[in-house]
């Protein structure tokens, strides 16, 4: 029998049924048509209601790299530091996209 699994977290269907908890919020999505009724009577919601995931300590401390170049970066526009704005632009760059690969923006 063919087992459909969530395109994110790699929860099969059949998880599902066998413990009525699914793998991530993407799940609501992948397996719609299969468990709204389901969902309804386990939670009385269709929808995601679960709690963010705690964060490691180096997600901690991305995540606060990032909040300190945002900073950075204002400040060298409101004193005029324009050659920093852009450096620190770049770096904003980068770190947003390992954040966002990471999920937590």
């Amino acid at each position: 029998m063919y087992d459909k699994i969530c395109p994110y977290c790699k929860t099969a269907l059949s998880q599902f049924y066998n413990t009525g908890m699914l793998g991530c919020p993407e799940c609501y999505k992948a397996f719609e048509s299969e468990i709204n009724s389901a969902l309804k009577k386990i939670q009385g919601a269709i929808f995601h209601t679960g709690k963010e995931p705690r964060l490691n300590e180096e997600d901690k401390k991305l995540l606060e790299k990032y909040r300190f170049l945002l900073l950075e970066k204002e400040t060298a526009g409101l004193e005029g530091r324009f050659g920093d704005m852009a450096r620190l632009g770049g770096m904003i760059s980068e770190l947003a996209e390992e954040l966002k690969r990471r999920r937590l923006i």
